[in-house]
């Protein structure tokens, strides 16, 4: 909204199957979704896809998804959480290099091959997934100052202690 200048309410829908049915019952004008909901439906032409999260300026230059663990349990179980760290990156790199991946996510989510691919390779890029890289920092706690998450930027030390990104 901020980088188009839009002048649209933001409402809370839930997740992806009851903000359709808003959207496609009039309730609301524009909806979110995460795919591969609603896929067939854009193929359909009964929706269209407007932005996504890798169109909009402000999610090209900053990380969007991570992994968190609160201060006690990073404290009381910080070998497990390394461990888990690493078998996510191997995870991460195996479903980018195997093509049978796409054929097990096609099977647990029964959909199309070519859903599962589309899916992976069109919405989820693997450098947007890399648990090892966090960017656009400045923009991500100006946004969150703004925005009331937290009432002044945080300082260096608060960031470090923040952010602690196991070695691989």
């Amino acid at each position: 909204m901020k980088q188009y200048g839009l002048k649209a309410i933001p409402t809370a829908t839930g997740g992806p199957a009851p903000t359709l049915i808003q959207v496609m019952s009039g309730q609301i004008d524009v909806g979110w979704s995460a795919p591969p909901f609603g896929l067939d439906l854009i193929d359909q032409n009964k929706i269209r896809v407007i932005a996504t999260g890798n169109d909009a300026a402000a999610f090209k230059g900053q990380t969007v998804r991570l992994l968190i663990a609160n201060l006690q349990a990073l404290r009381a179980r910080g070998d497990a959480i390394k461990r888990y760290m690493q078998a996510y990156r191997e995870t991460l790199d195996w479903e980018y290099s195997d093509p049978a991946v796409l054929e097990h996510y096609a099977a647990w989510l029964n959909i199309p091959l070519p859903t599962a691919q589309r899916t992976r390779d069109g919405f989820f890029p693997k450098q947007a997934l890399d648990p090892d890289r966090i960017v656009g920092l400045d923009t991500i706690v100006n946004d969150a100052v703004e925005l009331k998450y937290t009432q002044a930027p945080l300082t260096k030390e608060q960031l470090g202690e923040l952010i602690q990104i196991p070695r691989r």
